[in-house]
């Protein structure tokens, strides 16, 4: 079985999803619109430059990121198109997420919500990702070992348990 095949079957099949559809459409309004276009040609090179100095200097100052999110909440207000394509974003966003999530669990097992560590009243909810992921096949557990948490840092209140 070739993997590179196997991805770009995956990436062809994706391309296809209502989110990358509805992302691609989005973003065709924008281009089509002048003000838009414009307004949104800016916010993407302050995002790049962001992403430049993280690049360089790993840490982007605080100051910068509130900047770029405070763009991005008055282009969203001003800017139907662009919201909507923020929007959008954020359905691509997820899809990739639960993309990533399957792939990982697919080469390393599937861990159970009880052995992640989060909030107590988020495992079920997660439990129900895990379980839609699997396609209701049990899988192989993950094995989770205290030198795998190392480094994790939970907020306050909350602890690992191994």
């Amino acid at each position: 079985m070739n993997y590179i095949n196997k991805a770009r079957e995956l990436g062809e099949a994706l391309s296809q999803t209502p989110e990358i559809q509805g992302l691609k459409a989005a973003e065709a309004a924008i281009m089509a619109d002048p003000l838009s276009q414009e307004a949104f040609s800016q916010y993407q090179d302050k995002e790049r430059g962001l992403v430049t100095t993280q690049m360089i200097s790993k840490v982007v100052p605080e100051k910068d990121s509130l900047a770029l999110l405070d763009l991005k909440i008055r282009l969203m207000n001003k800017y139907p198109l662009i919201k909507a394509y923020f929007v959008q974003q954020q359905k691509y966003e997820k899809l990739m997420a639960m993309v990533n999530l399957t792939l990982t669990t697919s080469m390393h097992g599937m861990p159970s919500a009880n052995d992640l560590p989060i909030p107590e009243e988020l495992k079920g909810m997660a439990q129900q990702i895990l379980d839609k992921i699997s396609g209701g096949d049990s899988m192989e557990k993950m094995q989770i070992s205290p030198e795998m948490l190392k480094g994790i840092k939970l907020p306050p209140g909350l602890t690992q348990k191994l």
